[in-house]
């Protein structure tokens, strides 16, 4: 059996009346591309910033590496973040900056590298995302795929242990999409990182995913592999997969 990378135990998070997480528990292990799946405004997002710390739960854990985030001081906590790299929805690059120094970013706030180390790894980063000679560029002049990869190798750029993705097909037309599912699967090869990914796009999660997690209700109603996605007779997870409209997710 793997290595638990991830584990979240009975996840509460409320926000006012609406409850978001409702005990919602998933191990999440060492290598794998996990994609977590499930209705707009179902806590997908929400789910993703509690594994990178970024919110704090009513009750229940978030262990990385068997440490619950939640219990360390904010020395101890930033160490174990630093374990982890987001690609967030809109790739949130700083325009002001060009595009080496917007990859060059957490190296510096982060690390101790020289400038030629940091030179070095930036465009061996670009590189891997398929980025060669757009480092002196603007993000403005970028499309948002690319700007989506700029905010791939940025996140990359540290080393990562685990690397979160937040919708990363969103807004990109379906060869771009496909381009960057073979991404996500060659950093997982290459760098041997633990992938989650927050997806609504099936096409995606059957090309890349090892496994996958419906979220409904605040709870992971289905955790299983692309192949039992596909042949489950779950009413749930047939409404989802198949896009129909009515049924118990509705």
């Amino acid at each position: 059996m793997p290595e638990i990378r991830i584990k979240i135990d009975q996840l509460f998070k409320s926000f006012g009346t609406k409850h978001v997480l409702q005990g919602a528990d998933i191990d999440i292990y060492d290598g794998e591309i996990l994609y977590i799946i499930g209705k707009s405004g179902t806590g997908k997002s929400v789910m993703l910033k509690h594994i990178s710390g970024l919110l704090t739960p009513d009750s229940g854990r978030v262990l990385i590496d068997g440490e619950d985030l939640f219990d360390l001081d904010d020395e101890n906590l930033g160490r174990v973040r630093r374990k982890m790299g987001i690609l967030f929805q809109m790739a949130a690059l700083f325009d002001s900056m060009s595009v080496y120094e917007n990859v060059a970013f957490t190296l510096r706030r982060f690390t101790k590298k020289t400038d030629s180390e940091i030179h070095k790894i930036v465009l061996e980063k670009l590189e891997l995302v398929g980025l060669r000679g757009v480092e002196n560029l603007n993000p403005s002049a970028l499309s948002q795929g690319m700007q989506k990869r700029v905010g791939l190798a940025r996140a990359i750029a540290i080393e990562p242990q685990i690397v979160l993705y937040d919708e990363p097909t969103t807004a990109v037309d379906p060869i771009l999409g496909a381009a960057v599912d073979d991404l996500i699967g060659t950093l997982n090869r290459e760098l041997g990182v633990t992938s989650i990914v927050i997806s609504h796009d099936m096409k995606s999660v059957f090309r890349t995913a090892h496994r996958v997690a419906l979220l409904h209700e605040g709870r992971f109603i289905k955790i299983g592999t692309p192949d039992e996605y596909k042949n489950s007779d779950d009413a749930a997870v047939r409404q989802f997969v198949d896009g129909v409209a009515e049924g118990p997710m509705s």
